[in-house]
């Protein structure tokens, strides 16, 4: 005879609790991953069990591993990036075409940058790039060590709202207030920063350069570019393909143009009040998230005995 009394009861509960809080941390750990922060998972990544031969490689295969991590990650948030074009391109585009209007209508720049051949335009390109990171590495430390703010339970359970940690945050008394921010975590902090905000520079940067190829092939007639060249400059081919009223000029204007406009917004984005409410505290919003998610993952596994 089967017992369906008390006792049956709570043996089942019992069994079925564990389940439920590892499939829990199961989901948590992959929301951690696709949302690229991977080393706010707790000893998950950490290789063991290797063959004796593949052991003195554990450290690459664990980079390895990381890296296959960010690439998936990198890749969703471009594309994420992508479907939010249209609010940057309103709220940034028509400020940046401002920025550079009075340079891309002076013949002098329009010399200076047909003079580029192909080569030296890459490497003009490349040093934009090259400072951009370069502000980029400064400044964000600074950004990441105001991360957490106020990791109080009812934060942390309005930051679990619509996560699989949502029904832990509101049926847990007691939740972990300290996210236990290693240098792993600090790293992945500004990596997720660094990237999110070269990927947003970079479609921002190529909005630019097709702006201003469509805009010269407007605006820009033959009468200029003769009174600029002495002569009216043909038509460019890319890939093979003429491109009416296109010319190499006009492409090399719109790169450096692009260039100095990226530039521009990296260091704005960081600076100036109206465009950091608008294109950087977003980014730091979704880490202070994932920073509120961390301690409630916390108090689950330590719950769990992890």
């Amino acid at each position: 005879m089967t017992s369906t009394g008390p006792a049956a009861e709570s043996v089942e509960s019992g069994s079925t609790a564990p389940a439920s809080a590892e499939a829990a941390l199961a989901e948590v750990e992959h929301w951690f991953v696709r949302h690229g922060v991977p080393h706010f998972v707790e000893d998950r990544y950490t290789v063991a069990s290797l063959p004796a031969f593949l052991r003195p490689f554990a450290a690459l295969i664990r980079l390895a591993r990381l890296g296959a991590m960010l690439g998936y990650w990198t890749v969703r948030r471009v594309f994420a990036e992508v479907r939010e074009v249209g609010h940057l391109a309103v709220r940034a585009l028509p400020l940046l075409a401002l920025f550079g209007m009075v340079i891309f209508f002076s013949g002098d720049f329009w010399r200076i940058a047909a003079a580029l051949t192909t080569g030296w335009l890459w490497v003009t390109a490349a040093f934009f790039v090259v400072l951009i990171q370069a502000f980029l590495v400064a400044r964000l430390p600074e950004e990441t060590g105001t991360l957490p703010r106020a990791c109080t339970p009812d934060r942390i359970r309005a930051s679990c709202a619509a996560t699989p940690l949502a029904p832990l945050a509101e049926a847990e008394p007691d939740l972990a207030t300290d996210p236990a921010l290693g240098l792993g975590q600090r790293r992945n902090m500004f990596m997720y920063l660094l990237l999110t905000q070269t990927i947003q520079i970079s479609l921002l940067s190529w909005m630019v350069f097709f702006f201003y190829v469509v805009f010269g092939a407007i605006a820009i007639r033959p009468p200029v570019l003769k009174d600029w060249f002495g002569h009216v400059p043909p038509d460019a081919h890319l890939w093979g393909v003429r491109v009416p009223g296109v010319s190499s000029e006009l492409l090399h204007v719109a790169v450096l143009l692009a260039g100095l406009s990226a530039l521009y917004f990296a260091i704005t984005a960081l600076t100036d009040a109206v465009y950091r409410r608008e294109f950087f505290d977003r980014t730091l919003a979704e880490l202070d998230k994932a920073i509120h998610m961390r301690c409630a993952y916390l108090t689950l596994r330590g719950r769990n005995g992890g």
